[in-house]
């Protein structure tokens, strides 16, 4: 749901929303008491309030909607997706949602702004910013469900650049569907890695490990754990080993990430529950932050579901602290540590696991 009022508080185009949000996570519109920012577990009550409101005064609640409003973490968040919440001035005053569909793919969901603030562009503020947050996940469309009675909404979608598409979808109270496709800056795909890949996995592997932690570490200590744990026979090893799984992100033809997830015994805190570890997610130093570990973690939740595991599980060196915070975002919670040996010196990884479950 969202308003069209007259009032603009200021002219702003797509890529000025995107360049601030890349740049600091957050969206003020200069001169306006308007701010946009990332929602936190705090804001349930405002996320499910705003939108409660709007679904009862036009249609009725259906159980789908009581998951998502009641565990917006839950199922959009640790999901793959993002939540986004507007304050004008002091106040909280809306709410939109962007939800993990499939790889490059997201659902334009829950938008809703409070009544007393309808009428500010709250609600195309929040649009283009979500747009703008969909960019920098590297998405290359947007879908979303609405109804034809809601002619505000639908004339705003048109003007966002929404098209019509058949209608299809979890909502019983839908009666169209619109998507907007992005272009990207950058065209990933994803797909299984077979031995074939092993050499370039290997030099993938290595570059990509040595520009995450040489600087924290000896020359010495980086090239003994490199020399026993990337070479070609060592990666063939594993990727013939059906204990193991490895996922390629690829941009242009070129492989640009990869993921590993094994079949491990896992630590003792997780004894006897039905767990999967992803032991590794790589990604070339010139596209971290550009969406490929996203990609790669989407994926691999996705893979642990079908294969029926309840739960994932890994490790990450205490100083990453780019990693913790990855892992954080998705809902990763820490459960333990243990010691890691790079080279001659021990180290500690931090342990976190994330519970799963068939997403709706």
């Amino acid at each position: 749901m969202e308003e069209t009022g007259d009032a603009v508080a200021i002219k702003f185009t797509n890529e000025a929303v995107c360049r601030l949000y890349l740049e600091a996570n957050i969206y003020v519109m200069e001169g306006s008491p308007l701010t946009i920012f990332d929602y936190e577990a705090v804001h349930q009550p405002w996320f499910e309030k705003f939108n409660r409101n709007w679904i009862e005064q036009y249609f009725g609640m259906e159980a789908i909607d009581e998951r998502v409003l009641r565990f917006p973490g839950e199922y959009i968040v640790a999901a793959g997706g993002r939540i986004l919440m507007a304050r004008y001035g002091n106040e909280i005053a809306g709410t939109v949602a962007l939800k993990f569909v499939s790889p490059g793919v997201y659902e334009f969901t829950k938008m809703a702004v409070d009544e007393k603030f309808r009428g500010r562009q709250i609600g195309k503020s929040l649009a283009l910013s979500a747009i703008a947050l969909a960019r920098q996940l590297n998405a290359h469309k947007i879908i979303l469900y609405s109804h034809t009675s809601l002619q505000p909404a639908i004339s705003l979608y048109r003007n966002l650049g929404f098209e019509e598409v058949p209608l299809d979808g979890p909502y019983k109270r839908s009666d169209i569907k619109m998507a907007l496709r992005l272009e990207t800056s950058e065209k990933f795909s994803l797909r299984m890695a077979t031995v074939e890949d092993a050499a370039v996995l290997t030099a993938l592997g290595k570059k990509t490990f040595y520009d995450s932690f040489a600087e924290m570490n000896t020359k010495e200590d980086m090239n003994i754990y490199l020399a026993k744990n990337f070479h070609v026979e060592q990666l063939e090893s594993e990727l013939s080993d059906g204990e193991n799984s490895f996922l390629i992100v690829e941009s242009c033809g070129k492989v640009v990430g990869f993921a590993k997830m094994r079949k491990s015994e896992p630590p003792n805190e997780l004894r006897g529950e039905n767990c999967i570890e992803i032991e590794r997610i790589y990604a070339v130093k010139d596209l971290i932050g550009k969406g490929v570990g996203t990609i790669l973690m989407q994926r691999c939740l996705r893979k642990a579901t079908e294969e029926g595991f309840e739960s994932v599980w890994l490790g990450v060196w205490e100083h990453n602290l780019r990693a913790i915070s990855f892992y954080d975002k998705w809902g990763f919670v820490k459960f333990g540590s243990h010691p890691f040996m790079l080279g001659n010196d021990l180290q500690t990884d931090l342990l976190f696991k994330k519970e799963i479950k068939l997403t709706i």
